[in-house]
């Protein structure tokens, strides 16, 4: 039997043969009206119908005969990612462990996207992971989770830096509460007592953010696929798979982060 990797298996089953489901050709006594399907696809420059098969590719009008069993066995595996139920952000992930943050400007930002992510629970969900595993399938690789550090930039307005001040008000209860606001003195051309300077990054890191997790998705999506597929398939032998989850931080101790709900 010929051994290969979850990847590698992946994307043979899903751009080799997956394709086939939906193409409409068996080169049985419907050839004829295959072949028609495939001239008008010749005469018009594109494929008539572009809508994903149920394993969420496209169907290959030139491909015949049916998909082979082992890559049946992985698109139906893949299929029942999609009841797994949500994913969970843990409390402290940190997905740029390899990066310093003296200012918690990088823990700020990852800390909002996380919460603007939990309003979200489609995002964590099955269906996500399961587009996540097709996309990177056909893709022939993993989500990409370089990047480089912004920078640490003070803020300003028109290239001068502002000053900020705390100041203390009461609401229509009479609570009292904190608020900033502008902490240069106009009058005075001077910075008021107590005023700071703020910083912040050069670059917004939330696409970022989320091609690490979407990493990371990926990686326990592959090790539940391969701890289903082991051993069950006809003609191929999956090769050992240990996920790596943050390959970003190999020199680092870094907790995974992300749980099943």
């Amino acid at each position: 039997m010929k051994k290969i990797s979850i990847e590698q298996f992946l994307t043979w089953a899903f751009t080799q043969e997956l394709c086939k489901v939906g193409s409409g050709i068996d080169y049985g006594p419907s050839i004829a009206g295959a072949w028609g399907k495939v001239s008008e696809m010749a005469d018009l420059g594109t494929i008539i119908d572009r809508s994903p098969n149920g394993y969420g590719v496209i169907p290959d009008y030139m491909a015949g005969g049916d998909p082979h069993p082992d890559a049946v066995a992985a698109g139906d595996a893949v299929k029942r990612l999609a009841a797994r139920g949500g994913f969970e952000i843990g409390d402290g992930w940190k997905p740029f462990p390899e990066w310093s943050d003296d200012l918690g400007l990088v823990a700020g930002e990852v800390a909002s996207t996380v919460q603007a992510l939990r309003l979200k629970p489609d995002v964590l969900g099955g269906r996500h992971v399961v587009n996540l595993v097709v996309t990177y399938a056909i893709l022939g690789r993993g989500p990409d989770w370089t990047v480089e550090r912004p920078e640490e930039t003070m803020v300003s307005s028109k290239g001068k830096p502002l000053w900020f001040v705390q100041r203390s008000t009461k609401d229509g209860f009479g609570r009292s509460y904190m608020f900033e606001t502008d902490g240069f003195d106009r009058k005075k051309q001077r910075p008021m007592r107590g005023a700071y300077r703020k910083y912040q990054l050069s670059a917004p890191l939330r696409g970022a953010i989320l091609s690490r997790l979407d990493w990371q998705l990926w990686q326990d999506a592959l090790e539940t696929l391969h701890r289903e597929l082991s051993g069950k398939l006809h003609s191929s032998t999956l090769l050992p798979f240990i996920a790596d989850r943050a390959p970003w931080a190999r020199s680092r101790v870094f907790t995974q982060g992300i749980e099943n709900a």
